[in-house]
């Protein structure tokens, strides 16, 4: 009997090298790429906030005053132009109409960009979401992809012979067709003249 502890097998050069290998990826993603998704994910979630609302409206407005403010320039340049009195009701009235427009194109705009700003960060969300069930799930989805792919592939193969036996048996329906035609009418009788 031995008097020394448990048996334990000796560690080979190669699987404490490459233990040693893994622990330096695992430090150098806690210590480099952890801190990157953690700013990731919190932009994510930021980008959802009140204040990255405000921000995309306040943008897609200014946008849309900028635009609105060189047209009225435009207009009271070709109004004046025209000789139109700036006192007068269709001067009044076009400056009102296009006060009326620029509401609208406001209220709009920053409509838009509020639905832009969640579809980003839902997007983003859903980006963290697959991230998080790791590449498990993309390997499966390109497995299933790869099988899709092989069933179109037969699909397309199948309606290929199809097609190509559907035009070999009507090329033989019309040779033969011709062939008889030709038999047939070398074999008839000959009508001799005379009247129909």
């Amino acid at each position: 009997m031995s008097s020394g502890g448990p048996d334990r097998p000796d560690e080979s050069p190669a699987y404490r090298a490459l233990a040693e290998q893994s622990a330096t990826y695992l430090n150098r993603y806690i210590d480099v790429f952890v801190p990157l998704e953690n700013q990731y994910i919190q932009t994510v979630f930021d980008s959802l906030s009140d204040e990255a609302y405000t921000d995309a409206r306040g943008r897609a407005e200014n946008i849309a005053q900028s635009t609105f403010d060189r047209n009225v320039g435009r207009f009271e340049a070709d109004m004046l132009a025209s000789g139109v009195d700036p006192s007068s009701g269709k001067f009044k009235g076009g400056l009102a109409d296009r006060y009326e427009s620029l509401g609208r194109v406001r209220g709009l705009a920053g409509a838009d960009a509020g639905i832009g700003n969640t579809d980003r960060g839902l997007a983003g969300v859903m980006g963290l979401v697959k991230q998080g069930q790791g590449l498990a799930n993309e390997a499966m989805a390109g497995q299933a992809a790869l099988a899709q792919t092989a069933e179109d592939k037969v699909r397309s193969q199948f309606a290929t012979d199809f097609a190509d036996s559907q035009q070999a048996s009507q090329a033989a329906g019309v040779a033969a067709g011709m062939g008889a035609g030709g038999l047939y009418s070398y074999f008839q009788p000959k009508k001799s003249g005379g009247g129909i």
